[in-house]
């Protein structure tokens, strides 16, 4: 675990006063972070629009969850800020099932969802609003925003992740690893939990050549492979990776594969390395399913 896993989900004594020594900041994000939320003029495209997100810091499988989602219809565009993407504004990734710019642009989780087939479009935009609007003009049939469960002036399908993993205290940032109130899932349409709504799946086969290599939020995550790879490296989320740093990592346990996640690959596949890919999988109960499949009726949409 990192620093951070460590002070949000299993903190030690010090970290437990740390984040009591915060709660005034956390107090004031709180306040800040409500206030924005009702400043807003509502929006209403009258159109399918299904948003993924997380109360919490972190990854919570908001990437996989939508790719799992898109699977189960035609015409779905993906609109999500592109976070750590060198580039600003509107970016149009995947159109007429052409990638249209490079990983520097979009950013890492961008680009993932890019290489899915089943996926017709995939836009970056700080303003959700205008990447939305962007995404019906390409003829996107069902919109999926990733991590958009705080833009409450849109309106749409609000369906919250729920981990497994919970965070030790049900304070906001810094304090805790909560974004807004813990009270504010009460304003989902759908709380999707792991376990029961869904399930996770993941495999690799084992490599004694190969170096686990990993840039996602919870690494942990990944712990059952950590044994099938000969060592083991954990960068920050969407870290950029340096062709270089992952040379001398080869070189230093004299291996010759990168094992990485899908998410992590899209960042090094032109540096001429051999990778081997950790298969992320996520498969939606029934009941999860039907419960999207009633929404898009509501507009007449293909199910």
């Amino acid at each position: 675990m990192t620093w951070l896993d460590r002070y949000f989900f299993k903190p030690s004594f010090w970290q437990k006063c740390l984040a009591f020594i915060l709660l005034p900041v956390s107090f004031l994000y709180s306040l800040i972070a409500i206030l924005n939320l009702y400043f807003r003029k509502n929006i209403d495209f009258k159109k399918p629009i299904i948003s993924v997100g997380n109360l919490s810091f972190g990854g919570n499988g908001k990437t996989p969850i939508c790719k799992a989602i898109a699977k189960e219809f035609e015409g779905v565009f993906i609109v999500l800020r592109g976070y750590k993407r060198k580039s600003k504004g509107l970016f149009v990734v995947k159109a007429n099932n052409q990638i249209l710019c490079d990983v520097m642009q979009s950013g890492d989780e961008a680009m993932e969802y890019a290489y899915e087939e089943n996926i017709s479009g995939v836009i970056v935009s700080e303003n959700r609003v205008k990447g939305i609007q962007k995404a019906f003009d390409l003829g996107a049939k069902i919109i999926l925003l990733d991590d958009a469960f705080s833009k409450f002036y849109i309106k749409k399908f609000d369906i919250l992740l729920e981990s497994k993993i919970e965070p030790y205290f049900n304070f906001t940032l810094p304090s805790g690893a909560y974004r807004l109130p813990k009270f504010y899932k009460k304003k989902a349409n759908f709380i999707a939990k792991e376990g029961k709504d869904f399930y996770r799946y993941s495999f690799v086969k084992e490599n004694p050549k190969a170096i686990l290599v990993t840039a996602i939020a919870k690494p942990f995550r990944l712990y059952e492979h950590f044994i099938k790879a000969r060592a083991c490296y954990f960068f920050n989320d969407h870290y950029e990776f340096k062709k270089e740093e992952l040379k001398k990592l080869l070189d230093k346990h004299h291996c010759d594969t990168l094992m990485l996640t899908f998410k992590d690959y899209v960042k090094v596949k032109d540096f001429g390395f051999k990778c081997q890919i950790i298969e992320l999988n996520i498969e939606l109960e029934d009941s999860f399913k039907k419960v999207l499949q009633n929404y898009l009726r509501s507009f007449n949409a293909t199910c």
